[in-house]
C-alpha cells in the first residue's frame, strides 16, 4: 500500500500523453438502446397506461426499480464509460473509467510498436479483453493500437486514436518503440 507522500509524488509527475476514448461502436450502443427502450415501454404500459403485461405482472415498485436501474442507469453508465490512457515518466496507466486499471512500469516494457488490430477478430470485442493467443487488450473503438511486449512474455495492446503521439510519449518515458 502506498503512503500519502507516494500518492502526492505520483500526481506531481508530468503527464506526457493523455487520451480519453468513449465507446462509439454501434455494437456497444445498440444493446443498450434496445434494453433501455424495452424497459421504458414496459414502464409506460404498466405505470402510465395501467396495463401490466402478462398473467402475473411485476409489482409497480419493481417496475420503478427496473426503470431506474436499466432505463436510466444503464445508458448513463454507457455514456460515462471511457478508456483513459496516460503516459508519465517511468509508467503507463490505462483504465476503463470508472474502474481501476493497471499501471505498467516502462522498465517492464521490452518493446512496443504501433499496429493495426481487429478488436472483434483478435480479442472478441472491445473493452478489457484477454485471450491466450493475443494477450490482454484495452480498447474502446478503432483499429490503431500500441502493442507492448512486457517482461515474462506478456503482451498488452492499448487502443489509441493518436498512435504517433502515444509512441513519442513512450519514447520520452524511456521505452523502446519501433
Amino acid at each position: 500500500m502506498q503512503d500519502q507522500s507516494d500518492k502526492g509524488a505520483q500526481r506531481a509527475m508530468p503527464v506526457l500523453f493523455r487520451e480519453v476514448q468513449h465507446f462509439r461502436m454501434w455494437m456497444f450502443w445498440v444493446p443498450i438502446l434496445i434494453i433501455t427502450g424495452l424497459v421504458w415501454y414496459e414502464f409506460y404500459q404498466q405505470i402510465i397506461n395501467d396495463n401490466p403485461a402478462g398473467s402475473q405482472p411485476l409489482p409497480d415498485w419493481a417496475a420503478w426499480v427496473l426503470t431506474i436501474v436499466f432505463g436510466v442507469g444503464f445508458p448513463v453508465f454507457g455514456y460515462v464509460l471511457r478508456l483513459i490512457t496516460e503516459v508519465r515518466p517511468g509508467e503507463v496507466r490505462v483504465r476503463l473509467y470508472p474502474f481501476r486499471g493497471p499501471t505498467i512500469a516502462v522498465r517492464d516494457i521490452v518493446e512496443a510498436e504501433v499496429r493495426e488490430y481487429s478488436g472483434q477478430r483478435e480479442y472478441g470485442g472491445w473493452g478489457v479483453r484477454t485471450t491466450p493467443k493475443a494477450g490482454k487488450a484495452y480498447t474502446a473503438y478503432g483499429r490503431q493500437g500500441m502493442q507492448m511486449w512486457l517482461e515474462g512474455d506478456e503482451r498488452v495492446l492499448i487502443g489509441t486514436q493518436r498512435p504517433e503521439e502515444f509512441a513519442e510519449a513512450l519514447r520520452a518515458a524511456g521505452a523502446f518503440v519501433r
